[in-house]
């Protein structure tokens, strides 16, 4: 009769151990889903999940303009490889003006207090389609990146300034950033 009571005692130890390590289970994936659900940041605390600035303030260099922050990753190793504010063309009306008749980049129209540079400009397209480009007016040259719909980098162009030439390639999207970028196709491109 004494073997029971052991048997019993034996019985809640596994069940409380069984517990306690389904507790623990659970809450490293509830930790894992947080973290992998969580906007990424780079070391300057830019995260491609959110909208800095709809576009309703009169300063700055491209006023109208919505800002966002953006982060191209290497598909290699994840490192990140450009972060920073980037001013989004969502209509026809921006998507033509672009960077016509100005010299830099400006600050994003004062979005970025947290110290992230300006680092262009995100063209962004209804669909994925044949997207072409021209610098007409357009002081400042300029590194055309075409994004996929899944954000891979599919063509990259070293575009001349105040040049009439149109370059296509498909894309849902097209970021114009600095030409001294080292970005290449089959990079990654996360924003909000």
């Amino acid at each position: 009769m004494q073997e029971r009571p052991r048997a019993r005692k034996r019985s809640r130890l596994v069940s409380v151990q069984i517990i306690v390590i389904l507790v623990i289970a659970l809450g490293s994936i509830s930790i894992v889903y947080f973290l992998s659900n969580s906007p990424a940041k780079d070391a300057s605390g830019c995260a491609p999940n959110s909208i800095l600035s709809l576009g309703n303030t009169s300063a700055g260099l491209l006023a109208g303009f919505p800002v966002t922050c953006l982060l191209v990753k290497s598909s290699t190793n994840g490192s990140t490889i450009l972060s920073g504010d980037v001013y989004v063309a969502n209509t026809e009306a921006q998507q033509q003006e672009g960077f016509m008749n100005v010299t830099n980049f400006g600050n994003c129209n004062g979005a970025n207090t947290n110290g992230v540079s300006c680092v262009g400009m995100l063209f962004n397209f209804s669909s994925s389609e044949e997207l072409c480009f021209w610098m007409h007016d357009t002081e400042i040259p300029l590194e055309q990146v075409w994004i996929a719909t899944n954000g891979t980098v599919t063509s990259v162009y070293q575009a001349a300034a105040e040049n009439n030439t149109s370059i296509c390639h498909d894309g849902n999207y097209v970021l114009e950033t600095s030409p001294q970028e080292p970005l290449v196709t089959g990079y990654i491109v996360e924003f909000g």
